[in-house]
């Protein structure tokens, strides 16, 4: 038995799936409604302490945290090799990971809620009391610090600036790697590149591609990485129009700001 707790718009999620493509590996999957709480539901929690998804179920076993996801579905399943077999690429590999769960995760999570998804939760959390309820109940004190700062800012917050600079400078570590071979992490698409896309897709998706405006190698990277079936069939035809519509409405409104950001460094 294999089951994914996924939600279709957590970039953690958007890691895990096309990995499952790209091995042929079939699997149950269980929706966990995020933006209504049912992330600290007592049934979800008995599967993840943490209440953050991704998770995977595999034989009654219990695998969190997504850049471990990604190499468990590597080494427990047949298929395509994912990881490079270059002990330098595989280095590599776990290099962009690291830095993704180090910090970009958390300046995704500070971009995507103070231009976007803090309207999708605050229809749910629609009194100070709910929201309350909702932040003291987030396990991880770090992600319930995170959240309670994403839910007070604006986009124009030095919050807010501090997230978009440090993607400024991880696109740019992009367009310099992307020199040095086509993939991430050597000559064919791996682990990496899977880590790393969501977090473009969702700039993208909020419209903020001018963070790689210019950066010619980037945009030709993320074109070939969503164009792959693996990408196209588990998170493009998946996505929910009503968050893409209010992704781009309100970066739509964002994205001026982000610009200025952007055009005083």
């Amino acid at each position: 038995m294999l089951r994914l707790y996924d939600h279709v718009e957590s970039v953690c999620c958007q890691k895990v799936r096309p990995a499952f493509f790209e091995k042929g590996v079939e699997y149950e999957k269980r929706h966990v409604a995020l933006e209504a709480g049912e992330s600290q539901s007592e049934a979800f929690l008995a599967v993840n302490p943490k209440g953050m998804v991704p998770v995977i179920e595999h034989d009654g076993r219990i695998v969190t945290e997504s850049s471990i996801i990604l190499e468990y579905i590597e080494e427990a399943f047949e298929g395509p090799a994912l990881m490079p077999a270059d002990p330098y690429w595989r280095a590599r590999r776990r290099a962009w990971a690291r830095r993704i769960d180090d910090s970009m995760h958390t300046h995704v999570a500070t971009i995507s809620f103070i231009i976007a998804f803090v309207r999708a939760f605050r229809s749910t959390l629609d009194t100070p009391e709910k929201l309350a309820t909702y932040l003291n109940g987030v396990p991880d004190p770090t992600y319930r610090d995170n959240m309670r700062a994403n839910f007070g800012a604006e986009v124009d917050s030095e919050r807010m600036q501090d997230a978009v600079l440090a993607y400024d400078s991880f696109i740019a570590d992009m367009e310099t790697a992307l020199g040095e071979s086509p993939w991430l992490a050597g000559d064919t698409f791996s682990l990496a590149d899977l880590d790393v896309v969501p977090y473009i897709v969702r700039l993208r998706n909020l419209q903020l591609d001018c963070l790689w405006s210019g950066r010619t190698r980037v945009a030709d990277w993320l074109e070939r990485v969503t164009s792959r079936e693996s990408w196209r069939k588990t998170v493009s035809e998946l996505q929910s129009s009503d968050w893409l519509g209010l992704m781009k409405a309100s970066g739509d409104t964002a994205r001026p700001i982000v610009e200025r950001m952007l055009a005083a460094t």
